[in-house]
């Protein structure tokens, strides 16, 4: 397979005289054509023979000219990571792991799960130096910070600042004109940002949401290809984070409440392009902790995409009060465990711990055996009950001697006969 420019260079090289090691079979017309004129024609006649040979064809002025501007023996140059290597810069990190500087973060989630307040959280850490929630130093303390409040409502913004006692000096709103939808496929709106972004030197820029900065559909590769690849020339040249906010897909009818689930890259809505444009994806959810959903309850920040290394333990966080009134989060190292219905072991293990609490001296197994067969509970039930309890249940004699006990501990204690247990 030939380019258009393989095929012009072998036609000018031979016209010099210069050997061509490219495979001619593979030519296309019109160059084809031109190439068998130069086979026939007589020295000296070269060029009349490329005009007679490119009449036939279109555009035969522009691509005699062609021919004839191409620096004969010419290669070119394609450098090898070794040749560039040493002026790449290193990937660094806004939020290690999470927020890349100069690259794309996409935090998904269902409405209501608390995306903005997540956001709203971040500028406060990075504005008042707090440190991330899971301990991570900030870089920059005290930097500006820009949020693009497409969907309109700066006053919920300026609540949440004021419950956080946050510096609103250095938390910078971009709106749109009044009347106006905030359109960033606009080349005014992209401007506006553009110069914000230069004269602010922000830390981290936060679009609030993608589904409403732009007047197109997020189906389409062609409608968000310009978008996306603004935003990521915006960020690579502030050298910045940027979290762009982004909505899940509509459940299909199927009742489910989307909040709490485990999401993954397919329930983000719009074209996989925003994703795949996206260096790290995160996603927030509802964690049930109990038998009935509970809007308020618990949340899991995760990363569900990165192409930067590793993949980060999830991160919980709650709302606390704040004072005097609203709330803010009060994050923990592990995300909430999301409640499962009890198994029958569950229930046997319970039941079996609190029989042991109850009778401390310690039962002979076969007592215990005979009270859970009154509760329902299967001899080899009991036993796996008691093998899961672990060091919790302990022997007060060898397995094998007739007057041992299971006794119940809750501090692990040497046990000369845990190896017979």
């Amino acid at each position: 397979m030939l380019t258009k420019r393989m095929q012009v260079q072998a036609i000018a090289d031979r016209l010099a005289g210069l050997p061509v090691s490219t495979d001619t079979s593979f030519l296309q017309m019109p160059w084809q054509a031109c190439w068998l004129a130069l086979d026939k024609a007589e020295a000296g006649k070269e060029q009349i023979a490329l005009v007679e040979a490119l009449a036939g064809f279109p555009d035969p002025k522009e691509n005699l000219q062609a021919i004839l501007s191409t620096r004969p023996g010419y290669q070119p140059s394609f450098p090898s990571l070794a040749d560039i290597a040493e002026n790449l810069p290193p990937i660094e990190w806004v939020w290690p792991g999470k927020i890349p500087r100069g690259l794309l973060t996409v935090l998904g989630a269902s409405q209501g799960s608390g995306k903005s307040f997540v956001a709203t959280d971040l500028a406060w850490r990075i504005i008042h130096n707090k440190g991330f929630p899971d301990g991570a130093p900030i870089v920059r303390p005290g930097a500006n910070v820009i949020y693009v409040d497409a969907e309109m409502v700066p006053q919920i913004l300026n609540e949440r600042a004021r419950n956080y006692g946050m510096d609103s000096s250095k938390l910078f709103v971009m709106l749109p004109e009044l009347g106006e939808m905030l359109d960033l496929s606009q080349r005014r709106y992209q401007d506006q940002l553009t110069e914000m972004v230069e004269s602010l030197n922000p830390e981290l820029i936060i679009i609030d949401s993608l589904s409403s900065i732009h007047s197109s559909g997020q189906n389409n590769v062609e409608d968000v290809r310009a978008l996306i690849g603004f935003l990521i020339r915006l960020v690579g040249g502030a050298n910045c984070g940027l979290i762009l906010i982004h909505h899940i897909r509509k459940p299909s009818g199927s009742g489910i409440n989307m909040m709490n689930v485990d999401l993954d890259i397919s329930d983000l809505s719009g074209t996989g392009y925003i994703t795949q444009q996206a260096r790290v994806v995160m996603s927030l959810r509802v964690i049930q902790t109990g038998p009935e959903f509970d809007p308020n309850g618990p949340r899991e920040l995760k990363v569900i995409k990165t192409n930067l290394g590793p993949y980060d333990s999830p991160l919980g966080f709650s709302f606390a009060p704040a004072h005097p009134s609203g709330v803010i989060l009060k994050w923990a190292d592990k995300a909430p465990q999301p409640y499962r219905e009890p198994t029958q072991l569950d229930e046997c293990k319970k039941w079996l711990e609190e029989l042991l609490r109850n009778n401390p001296e310690g039962m002979k197994p076969k007592e215990v055996v005979a009270a859970g067969e009154k509760e329902g509970f299967k001899r080899s039930l009991v036993y796996r009950a008691r093998e899961e309890l672990g060091w919790f249940i302990q022997n007060t004699e060898g397995r094998k001697s007739p007057s041992n006990r299971w006794k119940w501990s809750d501090v692990k204690l040497p046990d000369l006969f845990e190896a017979e247990a």
